[in-house]
């Protein structure tokens, strides 16, 4: 056998079962799917629990992967902390791939979080705040984010199916000390970074023109399809 499908996950459940064992263990929750295709939920049902509960994030969260990514994301949430997976081979470009957890803003507002962690899937991985106007890969977007090289960007997408651009914002601060936000007013975003999360520092202003209705939240890239960079979020503050 090489692919473990839900077939194939009942049977070893059942083999183990009948061999004395006393469960069935997964390795990377992460790589399993948050549905009807859960081999722990099939794992579960086989050993007669059930199917296992899936994970779910507080309304008005949502969870979706943009763009091509390679390998599905995840979004699970804990006592306040975010836990978001995403693979992808970058936001930046003409096009974008990552995991997206996300809600809609309507009018002004702004999204503020401190990212305590995040993986070193590559120095140019990303975990960080969005704005996007549209779901789509090309779509316009503010992001404020940090890579795992520990540098604070600001990335913009001023046309639908432009090039992304970059300003570099200095080095982050010692873990997990590390704030990011993002404030719309009008057709003006405006970046900053903290050590604290009530002291900002502003990292750029710039004119972005987008539909009233957006989407605002958190992204995570891994610069890689072939694996998951795995970024904590907490202290989660979207106004209005």
């Amino acid at each position: 056998y090489g692919f473990n499908g839900i077939d194939l996950i009942k049977a070893k459940t059942d083999y183990s079962l009948g061999s004395g064992f006393g469960g069935m263990m997964i390795w990377e929750l992460g790589q399993d799917q948050f549905d009807d295709r859960s081999l722990l939920s099939a794992l579960a049902g086989a050993m007669g629990s059930g199917p296992a509960p899936l994970p779910v994030l507080p309304a008005p969260w949502q969870t979706a992967d943009v763009g091509a990514v390679g390998l599905t994301g995840s979004a699970s949430e804990s006592n306040g902390v975010f836990t978001v997976a995403g693979a992808g081979a970058d936001i930046g470009g003409r096009s974008d791939s990552f995991r997206f957890v996300y809600q809609t803003l309507s009018g002004d507002g702004e999204i503020r979080v401190r990212i305590p962690s995040q993986s070193s899937t590559d120095s140019n991985a990303k975990a960080g705040v969005m704005i996007r106007e549209s779901l789509n890969a090309n779509s316009r977007h503010a992001m404020m984010d940090i890579t795992p090289g520990k540098i604070f960007g600001f990335l913009i997408r001023s046309k639908t199916g432009g090039r992304s651009s970059l300003t570099q914002c200095g080095g982050t601060n010692p873990a997990p000390d590390n704030w990011v936000r993002l404030v719309r007013t009008g057709n003006t975003i405006t970046a900053y970074n903290s050590a604290n999360g009530s002291s900002w520092v502003k990292a750029k202003s710039i004119s972005l023109s987008m539909g009233a209705n957006i989407y605002a939240g958190l992204a995570v890239t891994s610069h890689n399809t072939a694996v998951l960079n795995k970024a904590a979020f907490d202290n989660i503050t979207v106004i209005p």
